[in-house]
C-alpha cells in the first residue's frame, strides 16, 4: 500500500489516532499561512459527518451554515453571499462552470459528496485566476480514483440512493472514480398505485411523476514523464410531469405539464511538471444547461373544445479552454499566469398555441413564437504573484483582464486584485484584501427562487455587465487549548444590477426582454466573527454575522431599501463529538433575522369598502420583514466495522428538532375597520431522516 492510499484509507474510516492530531496542527498553521481572505475549505470527511438532510449529506447546505451567507427560502439550496442575489455565484466542478446546481427544485444540490475531494469557498479576496461572477466562488475538486486498490460504498436515503466505486484500471498508472445517484419517488408511486380504486385518481397519479439522477466519472492516467491526464464527465437531469383532471357540470378540464432540466459537463485536463519550479496546466471543456417546460390543456365543453399548449426552452452551450503556468523561479515569489477562452451560445425559445373547435370544425387558431440567439465570446488574461515579505507576512498581487463579445457589442473590463497578510507572531495575524469582479451572464427570473423557469442571457448593448468592488479586513488568532478566532469586516459596492419589472408570470418574457429589467445598484457591509474548537474527538464552532444589504433602483424608489435577504443578525452554533470508534453525534442551532418582503402599507376606500392591493400604496420596497428564523438540527452516525474491514454506517437526523414553524412568506390583510395586519405562511415541520451506508 502506498503512503497516499494509506492516508486515504484512514480518512475514510474516520479512526481517531495520533494522525488526527497531526492533521489538526497542520490545518491550523496552513490557515495562518494563507494570503487570501474569506476562504473556507470543506473536505470530504467534514461533508459526510453528522447531519444529513433527508438522508443525504449536501455541500451547498453545509455552506449555508457559514457566516456571511443567507439561505433564502427554507429547505432550498439557495446561496446568497454578502448581499448577492443567488445568480452571482461561480460554481466550478473540476474547473468547469456549472449553471444549474440543484435537484428537486433545491432540496438537493447537484454535487455528489462521494466524488468530492474538497471544495474551496471564497466569499471575497478572490485570486485573479477566478472571474465571471460577483459574490462567491465554489471550486469543487473531484478526487482521483485510487491507484492501489478498489473500494467504494452504497448509500440509501429517504428519497435517493448512491453507488460509488473507485480503483485502479491499471495499477499505479490508470484509475477510475465513478458515482451515480438517483431518486426513487417514482418507484414508490408505482407500488402505491394498485391500492387506489378511483379511476380518475389513478389517471392523475399515473400522469404525475418526478425523478432526478446524476452521474460522475473521472479517469486519471499517470505518465512516465510525471505528467497527469484526467478526463471528467458529469451528467445531471431532473424530469417531472403532472396531470390535473377536473370535472364540472358543463365542461371537463384535463391539464398536463412536463418539465426537465439539467447539466452536461466534460473536461480533459493535462498538467506537467516541466521542472521542479515550473508547472504547466491545461483544461479543455464543454458545459451545457437545458430546461424544457411544456403545458397542454384540454377543455371539453358541451358545444366546443379548447386546446391550449405552450413549450418553453432555455438552452446554453459553452466551449472553453484554460492554460495556466505556475512558476517559482524567483526566491520568495510564486507566480501564476494564465489565459482562458470561452464561447457561449444562448438559445431560449417559446411557442404557444390556442385552438377552439365546434364539434370537428376549427373556429379559432392562434400561434405565437419567440426565439433569441446570442453568440458570445469571453477571453481573459490573468497574473498572480504571491510574495513572501520576509518573516512577517505575504502579499498576493494580481490582475485580470476580461474581454467579452456578443453580437455587435464588446466590453473590456480590468480587475485588480490584492490580498495581504501580516504575521505579528505565530498565532496572530492581520489580513486585508481588495477585489473587483465583473459578470457578463444575467439570470432572467420573475421569482426569487432558483427554478427551471429562469433563463440565462448575456450582457448586450442595453444590459451592461454587473460590477462589484469588495474590501475586506480582519484578523485571525490561534488561542490556547485548540481555540481559534477569525474576524472579518467587509464592504461591497455593486453596480449595474437588474431586477425584473415585467408581467407577474412564472415565465419571464423573451421578446424584448431588455425592456423589462430596471437597472440599479447595491451595497453590503458587515462583520463576521468565528470561534472554532477542534481536537481529536470534538469539532465545535460559533459563527455570528452582523450585516446590512441594500438596493437602490430609482425607478422603484428614490432611496436605499433593504434587500430581500438582508438578515441583520445571523448566529450559528455547531457541535460534533466523536464518542468512540462507533458513534458520532452532531447538533446545530441556527438563528437569523427574517427575510424582507414588499406589501401595501396603506388602504383606499372604494364604494364605502376598504381596498388593499399588493404592490400599491407602498411606502418603500421590502418594508416588512418576516419573524426571526430559528431551528435545531440533530444527527447521529453509528459506525460498525466488520471482520473483513468493511464499514457500515447508519445515520439518524432530525431537521427542525423542536418543530418550530418558520415563516417562508407573508401577506397583508385588512379588517372591517380598515386596519392592516400581516399573516405569515409556515409549512416546514420537524423532518426525521435515516440513511444507510456500506463501505467496501
Amino acid at each position: 500500500m502506498t503512503l497516499l492510499s494509506g492516508i486515504r484509507s484512514l480518512a475514510q474510516e474516520e479512526r481517531t489516532d495520533t494522525l488526527n492530531a497531526a492533521v489538526l496542527q497542520t490545518d491550523k498553521y496552513k490557515k495562518m499561512a494563507r494570503s487570501q481572505t474569506s476562504l473556507k475549505t470543506l473536505d470530504n470527511t467534514l461533508l459526510k459527518r453528522g447531519f444529513a438532510m433527508l438522508g443525504s449529506p449536501d455541500l451547498v447546505k453545509t455552506m449555508q451554515m457559514l457566516p456571511g451567507v443567507s439561505s433564502g427560502t427554507e429547505l432550498l439550496s439557495g446561496l446568497y453571499v454578502r448581499g448577492g442575489d443567488g445568480s452571482d455565484n461561480l460554481y466550478l466542478l473540476d474547473g468547469v462552470p456549472m449553471y444549474q446546481t440543484s435537484h428537486l427544485i433545491g432540496l438537493f444540490s447537484s454535487f455528489n459528496v462521494d466524488m468530492v475531494e474538497d471544495a474551496d469557498f471564497y466569499k471575497g479576496g478572490f485570486p485573479a485566476r477566478y472571474g465571471g461572477r460577483l459574490s462567491s466562488v465554489v471550486d469543487v475538486n473531484v478526487r482521483d480514483g485510487s491507484f492501489d486498490k478498489w473500494c467504494g460504498n452504497v448509500s440509501l436515503g429517504l428519497l435517493d440512493g448512491r453507488i460509488h466505486i473507485d480503483g485502479p484500471i491499471i495499477k499505479d498508472k490508470l484509475s477510475l472514480n465513478f458515482g451515480i445517484r438517483r431518486s426513487w419517488a417514482d418507484l414508490l408511486k408505482t407500488l402505491a398505485t394498485p391500492m387506489i380504486s378511483d379511476k380518475q385518481q389513478i389517471e392523475m397519479i399515473q400522469g404525475t411523476t418526478y425523478v432526478f439522477s446524476d452521474i460522475n466519472m473521472k479517469v486519471t492516467q499517470l505518465a512516465h514523464d510525471g505528467s497527469k491526464i484526467s478526463l471528467s464527465l458529469y451528467g445531471g437531469r431532473d424530469y417531472g410531469k403532472m396531470r390535473f383532471i377536473e370535472e364540472y357540470d358543463e365542461s371537463d378540464n384535463d391539464i398536463k405539464m412536463h418539465l426537465g432540466w439539467g447539466n452536461m459537463l466534460a473536461s480533459l485536463k493535462w498538467n506537467k511538471h516541466i521542472t521542479d519550479k515550473l508547472l504547466f496546466d491545461s483544461n479543455v471543456y464543454y458545459t451545457s444547461y437545458s430546461s424544457i417546460i411544456g403545458v397542454e390543456g384540454k377543455e371539453l365543453g358541451s358545444e366546443n373544445t379548447r386546446l391550449i399548449s405552450e413549450s418553453n426552452e432555455s438552452i446554453i452551450h459553452d466551449v472553453g479552454c484554460n492554460l495556466d503556468l505556475y512558476c517559482n523561479l524567483v526566491k520568495n515569489n510564486r507566480m501564476k499566469f494564465g489565459c482562458s477562452v470561452l464561447g457561449h451560445n444562448y438559445a431560449p425559445a417559446r411557442e404557444c398555441s390556442y385552438k377552439v373547435y365546434i364539434k370537428e370544425t376549427m373556429l379559432v387558431e392562434k400561434e405565437t413564437k419567440a426565439t433569441c440567439n446570442y453568440l458570445g465570446a469571453e477571453m481573459a488574461l490573468y497574473m498572480e504573484d504571491e510574495i513572501d515579505l520576509w518573516a512577517w507576512g505575504k502579499v498576493n498581487i494580481g490582475f485580470r483582464e476580461n474581454l467579452f463579445f456578443v453580437n455587435d457589442k464588446h466590453y473590456n473590463c480590468f480587475e485588480p486584485r490584492i490580498a495581504l497578510r501580516a504575521n505579528l507572531n505565530n498565532d496572530f495575524n492581520l489580513k486585508a484584501s481588495f477585489s473587483e469582479t465583473n459578470q457578463f451572464a444575467h439570470q432572467l427570473s420573475s421569482t426569487y427562487l432558483d427554478l427551471p423557469t429562469n433563463i440565462w442571457m448575456p450582457s448586450t448593448s442595453v444590459i451592461k455587465p454587473m460590477n462589484s468592488k469588495q474590501w475586506v479586513a480582519g484578523f485571525q488568532w490561534n488561542l490556547p487549548r485548540s481555540l481559534s478566532v477569525d474576524v472579518e469586516l467587509w464592504y461591497k459596492d455593486m453596480k449595474h444590477l437588474y431586477e425584473y419589472q415585467g408581467a407577474n408570470t412564472m415565465l419571464p418574457a423573451i421578446d424584448g426582454w431588455e425592456l423589462y429589467y430596471n437597472e440599479g445598484k447595491g451595497r453590503s457591509y458587515g462583520i463576521e466573527l468565528g470561534l472554532e474548537y477542534k481536537n481529536e474527538s470534538v469539532n465545535a464552532s460559533v459563527y455570528y454575522t452582523l450585516s446590512k444589504s441594500e438596493r437602490l433602483f430609482p425607478s422603484y424608489y428614490y432611496d436605499w431599501y433593504p434587500d430581500r435577504n438582508d438578515n441583520r443578525h445571523k448566529l450559528n452554533i455547531q457541535y460534533q463529538y466523536r464518542i468512540n470508534n462507533n458513534f458520532l453525534i452532531y447538533a446545530a442551532w441556527l438563528f437569523h433575522s427574517g427575510n424582507h418582503f414588499t406589501a401595501a402599507s396603506a388602504v383606499s376606500v372604494e364604494n364605502d369598502s376598504y381596498i388593499v392591493r399588493d404592490g400599491e400604496y407602498c411606502i418603500a420596497p421590502n418594508l416588512y420583514s418576516l419573524p426571526a428564523y430559528h431551528r435545531l438540527d440533530l444527527g447521529l452516525n453509528w459506525y460498525r466495522t466488520m471482520k473483513n474491514g468493511r464499514i457500515r454506517t447508519l445515520n439518524f437526523s432530525l431537521y427542525n428538532a423542536y418543530c418550530h414553524f418558520n415563516a417562508i412568506s407573508a401577506f397583508i390583510r385588512i379588517d372591517e375597520k380598515g386596519k392592516l395586519s400581516g399573516r405569515a405562511i409556515c409549512l416546514i415541520p420537524i423532518i426525521p431522516s435515516i440513511s444507510y451506508n456500506w463501505t467496501f
